[in-house]
């Protein structure tokens, strides 16, 4: 069936309110309305965009350019499309059952909540703790769980260079690096993420050196795994971009830090455990966030989940966007950032639908942030 596809990128501050009801901050709101045709560059033709108010000049130019058959939805054929958001949440299904989706179309409470639970960063260390007896060789510990702040103070006493993470956050935030901040603050800071959220995910802090993600999707209680992801972050965590560029090279990058036949073993091993633990309830896309280590004597550790986020991400936009509009052998560039007060003009040069050069807002102007593709100098032979 063909899929109605929904940026809403707040699905992950909506998961950790807990509420059936919320409104997200403006600043969320601003980066789902200027990122409303994103999915442009990962839906199949057919598909359609729950958008509104997208440049019809800027769409018909991009999808003839490209040869995309996605249109914006018509607003009155719910039953012709499956509901497809970038993460499910109350929220998400509202948005679809205020376009005729029936409730049969759409996820009851209990899954709902059984989604946010899998989206726990208690997930995460659960997989950790799943895939380690399948390896050879040591990867990062997994993260502890505190609800107790008795327990946490005791605990950080003893490993004072954590990284304290709240269980539902995303894109760098959420978390809390012990090395840059008091302990009074600390403990302050957690005590409310407890009283919020019911308790903290800690873990020790890594000298990382790489960012990267294993993405999967799950369908029929089967997970798949579909492809690499390799990003940047800043010393908070944050995302920053992506390297776009076949799974070959990536792969080959990643191997500039961890063992690419180390790593090959990790994804079989996750694609076994998410297979057992998330196929059978959950069905979409899903990526695994890694982190590269370097260790006191100068070893490499790899950190295999740091994330789990039950849900698209932007390193399945970076890997369509390169199995689909990149001319063999370029390499790019992918990020999002605020837009900048005076418009940049595209300078995209673009063969056969495939960009060979140059640079290109992948959404219409006039948002509040930028997504941009800008091809590396010199091209990366794949």
């Amino acid at each position: 069936m063909q899929k109605l596809h929904l940026f809403n990128p707040e699905n992950d501050i909506v998961l950790a309110s807990g509420l059936q009801q919320f409104t997200p901050p403006k600043a969320a709101l601003a980066l789902r309305n200027a990122g409303a045709a994103l999915p442009l560059w990962y839906a199949d033709n057919g598909d359609r965009l729950l958008a509104y108010g997208i440049n019809a000049r800027w769409l018909d130019m991009v999808r003839e350019r490209f040869g995309i058959d996605v249109d914006i939805f018509d607003h009155q054929s719910a039953a012709d499309y499956a509901p497809t958001p970038w993460g499910w949440s109350a929220a998400a299904r509202r948005d679809f059952a205020a376009e005729g989706f029936q409730p049969s179309l759409l996820p009851d409470d209990r899954q709902l909540e059984r989604y946010r639970q899998l989206s726990h960063r208690r997930t995460a260390a659960e997989l950790r703790k799943a895939i380690a007896p399948r390896l050879d060789f040591e990867i990062a510990q997994a993260a502890v769980e505190f609800s107790d702040i008795t327990m946490l103070t005791a605990y950080l006493h003893q490993h004072p260079c954590c990284i304290i993470k709240s269980p539902w956050s995303s894109s760098g935030r959420g978390l809390t690096d012990t090395r840059r901040m008091k302990a009074d603050e600390v403990l302050r800071r957690c005590v409310g993420v407890i009283r919020r959220q019911g308790s903290v995910m800690v873990e020790p802090a890594y000298d990382r050196i790489a960012d990267f993600a294993c993405l999967f999707t799950c369908e029929n209680g089967k997970c798949d795994f579909v492809g690499y992801s390799f990003f940047k972050t800043d010393d908070g965590g944050n995302y920053c971009g992506n390297l776009l560029a076949g799974d070959d090279v990536l792969l080959d990058e990643i191997d500039r830090y961890f063992p690419k036949d180390k790593l090959t073993a990790v994804v079989s091993a996750l694609q076994c455990a998410v297979g057992s633990m998330i196929a059978p309830c959950y069905t979409g896309p899903l990526g695994v966030d890694m982190l590269v280590a370097r260790m006191p004597d100068g070893q490499a550790l790899l950190d295999a989940t740091v994330e789990l986020n039950l849900r698209m991400t932007m390193g399945f936009v970076a890997h369509s966007l390169s199995q689909r509009f990149l001319a063999p052998g370029i390499a790019a560039t992918y990020s999002v950032s605020p837009a900048q007060k005076k418009p940049v003009s595209d300078s995209v040069v673009v063969e056969n639908r495939r960009i060979v050069d140059g640079r290109m807002i992948l959404t219409p102007p006039g948002g509040q942030f930028s997504f941009i593709l800008e091809t590396a100098t010199p091209p990366v032979n794949s």
